[in-house]
Order: C-alpha cells, then sequence, then structure tokens
C-alpha cells in the first residue's frame, strides 16, 4: 500500500499539487477543460468581479458543467493583472457565456499558448516576461 497521499491521486484521478509546484493554468492541457484569463477591472476584489463576468453575459446556454476561478494571476509588464478561470462539461456554452460577460464588462481575455500568454486585441508576451502569483 503506497502513502496516504498516493492513495488520495488515485482516487481522484490526478497528482495533487503542492504549493510550490504549481503549475501555471492553461500551460499543461486537461482532457475535458478549458483555462482563460479575464483582464482585472481595477475597482473590485476578485470574487466580485468572477460573479460580476458572469453576471453580466446575459442568458447562459450551457447545458451542464461550469466555471472555476483559480487563485492565478498574472501582472504583465505594463501593470495589467489577469485572472484565471477554467470551465468544464459544455466548453462551447460556458466560452461563449464568458466571452459575453467579459464583452459586456468592456474585459479583454487572454489563453496561455504554449510558452506565450496571447490576448485577445492581438498581443502575445512571453510569460517569462510576466509575473504570475498564486494566492
Amino acid at each position: 500500500m503506497g502513502s496516504d497521499r498516493e492513495v488520495l491521486e488515485q482516487l481522484l484521478g490526478g497528482v495533487i499539487e503542492q504549493r510550490g509546484q504549481r503549475s501555471v493554468p492553461g500551460s499543461n492541457p486537461v482532457e475535458g477543460v478549458e483555462f482563460i484569463y479575464y483582464e482585472d477591472d481595477g475597482k473590485n476584489k476578485v470574487k466580485k468581479q468572477f460573479n460580476a463576468l458572469l453576471d453580466s453575459a446575459g442568458l447562459i446556454r450551457a447545458t451542464n458543467g461550469g466555471v472555476v476561478s483559480d487563485s492565478c494571476k498574472i501582472y504583465l509588464s505594463d501593470g495589467h493583472l489577469f485572472h484565471a478561470l477554467s470551465y468544464h462539461g459544455d466548453i462551447e456554452g460556458w466560452r461563449e457565456a464568458v466571452e459575453a460577460g467579459a464583452k459586456a464588462r468592456g474585459l479583454l481575455l487572454a489563453r496561455i499558448e504554449g510558452d506565450k500568454f496571447v490576448i485577445a486585441d492581438g498581443r502575445s508576451i512571453p510569460l517569462s516576461d510576466c509575473k504570475i502569483e498564486f494566492s
């Protein structure tokens, strides 16, 4: 019999990350999950921003699954801040909702492609040039 951690990982079907070993959400594909980053509004706490993003989406057509806020923040060298979130289940439906909410709030979205942070306005920034923080 393995350690308690090994047993838990087997039961959960994946590795339990240690605080100092977290990978940046979206840098490693996870089957059935999509990661996206939304721009900080500069006014509200993260939880309020996350809720407002979804509340601003209008009618959400996703039929199953959900959206989860993540504690990862990415700071650009110009001071812009982005927060991570992920969605699962009805990927298309949740993607549509997040995009609609961001558009309604005038916020940019971004994603990770390889070693780049790609922002919807066309910028592509090496992740190594960004400050990454987990809270």
